[in-house]
């Protein structure tokens, strides 16, 4: 939950107004599963996507708001003790975050009626 809650709480804090954020969730082919997270920045992130996840590090110069730079480094770490993954992608002012896990086992049942989709 932590990773979701640093994620979607740096869109609240950083998106333009009036701006849409995307959020999707995808099974890939090797059984992971795979959420994807995009927004427009109100300022131009100033930093690389590998700057972003270090501790203190914050986007831009004009972040004076509230926060310690430390929620994406928390969240990828998070994602790395989970045996996960999180990428970061900036092109901009456009800030992508993917993260990826192992899908848990679903029930016989379950299984079996995706597997009929």
């Amino acid at each position: 939950w932590r990773v979701f809650d640093n994620l979607l709480g740096n869109i609240c804090k950083y998106s333009m107004t009036g701006t849409r954020v995307y959020l999707t969730a995808d099974l890939t082919n090797d059984g992971r599963v795979q959420m994807t997270f995009r927004n427009i920045s109100e300022n131009p992130i100033s930093v690389s996507a590998d700057e972003l996840t270090e501790r203190f590090v914050r986007g831009d110069a004009s972040r004076h708001t509230e926060g310690s730079g430390l929620g994406l480094a928390i969240a990828d770490s998070l994602c790395k003790l989970q045996g996960g993954t999180l990428s970061l992608t900036v092109d901009g002012d456009l800030f992508k975050a993917v993260v990826t896990f192992a899908a848990a086992p679903a029930p016989a049942e379950i299984r079996e009626t995706l597997l009929a989709m």
